[in-house]
């Protein structure tokens, strides 16, 4: 097994969708040092899994993530590829360390510290 990082990372974020990348926002504001691993191939969370009929149930800017705003859609409410779109450009604007695809099969508790592990790597 290898350790993916040298040194240690203050959080480990277990999933890519919007609660991940809005801890990112705030992580990276108080300076602390994180990684995200996401399962998926590429961003957009559990909305790429929906239908492509999928719209949010909010405008544009009431659905949006801290520090920077969903552009408007162009009809209505957004939809699944708009919020795709969107977690993937504010993935691609705040540079995020995001390592994919990584499932995640424990967190282990290692003396005062956690380890998170994959099939072959852990953090």
């Amino acid at each position: 097994m290898t350790h993916s990082l040298s040194g240690q990372l203050d959080v480990v974020i277990i999933g890519g969708g919007q609660s991940a990348l809005a801890v990112a926002y705030f992580l990276r504001r108080a300076q602390l040092s994180f990684v995200i691993l996401d399962a998926e191939e590429e961003p957009g969370g559990a909305w790429r899994h929906g239908w492509n009929s999928l719209r949010l149930f909010s405008p544009s800017t009431w659905s949006s993530i801290p520090g920077w705003m969903m552009p408007p859609a162009q009809e209505g409410y957004p939809t699944r590829n708009h919020v795709v779109d969107y977690l993937n450009q504010y993935e691609q604007r705040y540079q995020f360390p995001v390592e994919r695809p990584v499932r995640v099969v424990s967190v282990e508790r290692i003396e005062s510290d956690l380890r998170v592990r994959s099939d072959d790597r852990y953090w």
